[in-house]
């Protein structure tokens, strides 16, 4: 009986060395993208995305769009009258930086309007998706 039992162990013990080791399978990751980008699809459809130049408050002070274009023609005729003056270099970058992100604060994101239903499909296609990507990506050899 403790003979069979040994032979039964180290046929088990042989089948555990030469058993391969399991590579990752480019199934994952095929399948993980899929799913990905199909969810981010159907979620960027039930984005809306607006903007407007309506002004904005800064520090209590209202500001239209005509105030936060001052800057950068303040520093454009600056810059032609001196054009050495590294200030009015700065000006003017300062005065296109403070214009991308006036655009930038006016964006306003709005989610649609959907059925629980397809809230719960797109989000679980996201999730699987990085999941499979994740078990990809990060699985130990």
């Amino acid at each position: 009986m403790k003979e069979e039992k040994d032979n039964i162990q180290k046929i088990v013990d042989d089948i555990k060395k030469n058993k391969p080791e399991k590579e990752r399978d480019p199934l994952f990751l095929i399948i993980g993208a899929i799913l990905l980008a199909i969810g981010l699809f159907i979620l960027s459809r039930k984005i809306m995305v607006t903007s407007g130049f309506f002004g904005y408050n800064l520090w209590g002070f209202h500001m239209g769009f005509g105030l936060v274009i001052l800057p950068l023609i303040f520093g454009i005729i600056w810059m032609f009258y001196n054009p050495k003056s590294i200030w009015a270099k700065i000006l003017s970058i300062l005065g296109a930086i403070f214009i991308i992100v006036s655009v930038i604060m006016n964006t306003g994101i709005h989610l649609m309007a959907m059925s629980l239903y397809d809230y719960i499909i797109i989000v679980g296609m996201i999730a699987a998706g990085i999941g499979l990507l994740f078990r990809y990506y990060f699985k130990k050899k």
